[in-house]
């Protein structure tokens, strides 16, 4: 019996031994892993005892039921091109090409035409029907732009509007906005951005019609625009 005893202790001593060195290559193989992605700029593995302590956080978690779910699929954008090209100019890549316009708002005393019984701040061109200022009320077309003249003065706000209006005609975009401020910050709280922003639109002939925003997109200090189709 004495002899057995030996033997199965001198087993879990070698036991012991056993599990000792394969605690330490292991940790040397970990070590190694995290020295090699270091070096490559990759985030290190985790931890055995990283991996113990998330399994044990996990403990009583149980699977959701299948819903039959249909995964939904990131809608592709209706014109890449345009939102590149407004990735890059705001990065400074990309310099739009200036409009024809050479003047500044001053000098443009111009009284555009106007839609009989037309409401303030709305716009609709000749030969269009009334329901499209209804249609472009309740969102029947989606914003696919805008453009925010906060804080520019007005020769700054001419030359970003041209450049913006520039790249919806290019590339076909049909309705977008504009957030010219209500004037609070100017002096005699007069809405100078707005009236002339309202002003250039009317005379561009891609624009047949525009509204004030609705209240959650700005109200009265924003514009939406519906160009031609």
């Amino acid at each position: 019996m004495k002899a057995i005893k030996g033997e199965l202790q001198s087993l879990k001593k070698l036991q012991k031994q056993f599990i000792k060195e394969r605690d330490r290559q292991e940790k040397l193989a970990f070590e190694k892993k995290v020295t090699i992605a270091k070096s490559e700029g990759k985030i290190p593995p985790l931890s055995p005892e990283d991996r113990q302590i998330f399994r044990q956080s996990l403990r009583g978690v149980v699977p959701l039921p299948d819903k039959n779910r249909i995964g939904h699929k990131a809608v592709p954008l209706k014109h890449p091109e345009f939102y590149k090209a407004k990735r890059e100019q705001a990065e400074g890549e990309l310099l739009l090409s200036p409009t024809k316009r050479t003047k500044t708002p001053h000098s443009r005393k111009i009284e555009p035409k106007r839609h009989e019984q037309q409401e303030p701040n709305t716009y609709l061109a000749d030969g269009v029907g009334k329901d499209v200022l209804s249609k472009l009320k309740s969102l029947n077309w989606s914003v696919e732009a805008t453009l925010d003249l906060h804080g520019a003065t007005l020769d700054q706000a001419t030359v970003r509007f041209d450049r913006f209006v520039s790249t919806c005609f290019e590339h076909q975009v049909r309705c977008f906005m504009v957030i010219h401020g209500k004037g609070h910050g100017s002096k005699g709280g007069e809405a100078v951005l707005k009236q002339n922003v309202l002003s250039w639109l009317r005379h561009l002939e891609h624009v047949i019609a525009f509204i004030p925003a609705p209240e959650n997109l700005g109200g009265e200090g924003a514009v939406m625009v519906l160009c031609k189709g």
